[in-house]
């Protein structure tokens, strides 16, 4: 699968995750610097994509600097902001009252949208009730969050995912209070985050490039090839991150890369140094 079955020529846009891709915890991986050093060289469009909620755009501008990638926060889209982005459509530009599971990072990030926000003590249903990483849950804030979506409110999840990568290991995610909610409403979430090709959508736009002329590139199956999948992207998987090379043979349709790189440095070569 390491035969790329397009050029170069093709694309207009390099959409890059970060943790697992660019860097695990805060060690840059092999060949990121150089990789996205060739994009700029070529003058390429390049934007971050990440399911993060906890951190605001800048923090993580702030983080790739320190490892000597300089980037603008307007370069990156995280789940967080792209949520922001996905309740000004919604509520065209209005302030609407939100119930929120979650934390600071994602609060920043929903200040252009000027919400009033409700808490777990105020008998007022809100319009929407967000739901991203919150390290303080508790079964208060949950009971508001179920009450809420049974009367109607907006459920809508920063992200799916069931785990949270950290040092140590594995934290519960954004995906297990969804559960909780919809295992006690019944009712479904519209997410956000990856798979779903929102911040990919929003990255078109800015750019103003079709789908086929994007290069996702991820190191994840079920989220960053998928969501590529969906929009009709090109995707490059790289092995740095999560996925295990005899994941692939098990892959379906919608989840099998255009390409594979053991990571950056292994992508660069095949990207650039081929033609």
């Amino acid at each position: 699968m390491e035969e790329r079955v397009f050029s170069l020529d093709d694309i207009r846009l390099f959409a890059v995750d970060l943790d697992g891709v660019v860097y695990r915890g805060n060690v840059m991986l092999p060949g990121a610097s150089s990789f996205i050093s060739r994009i700029r060289e070529l003058d390429m469009p390049l934007i971050f994509v990440t399911n993060s909620t906890l951190r605001p755009r800048g923090y993580y501008a702030a983080k790739l600097k320190a490892m000597g990638i300089p980037v603008a926060p307007q370069e990156i889209i995280t789940a967080a902001y792209a949520t922001g982005r996905y309740l000004m459509r919604i509520f065209n530009g209005a302030s609407p009252t939100v119930f929120l599971l979650g934390e600071r990072g994602l609060e920043e990030e929903l200040e252009d949208l000027e919400p009033r926000y409700l808490t777990f003590q105020d008998q007022e249903v809100a319009q929407a009730v967000v739901v991203g990483l919150d390290r303080k849950v508790n079964y208060e804030k949950l009971c508001k969050a179920v009450r809420d979506v049974m009367e109607g409110a907006l459920f809508i999840g920063v992200n799916g995912d069931p785990l949270w990568p950290v040092e140590e290991g594995f934290m519960p995610g954004v995906g297990v209070f969804l559960a909780a909610i919809e295992t006690a409403t019944g009712v479904k979430p519209f997410i956000v985050g990856k798979p779903n090709t929102y911040m990919l959508e929003l990255a078109i736009q800015l750019y103003g490039c079709e789908p086929s002329q994007v290069l996702m590139v991820g190191d994840k199956l079920d989220s960053d090839i998928m969501m590529g999948r969906r929009l009709g992207a090109k995707t490059a998987l790289v092995l740095s991150g999560v996925t295990l090379p005899g994941e692939l043979e098990k892959a379906p349709p919608e989840m099998e890369p255009h390409v594979v790189a053991r990571d950056l440095a292994h992508l660069e070569e095949l990207l650039f140094h081929s033609e």
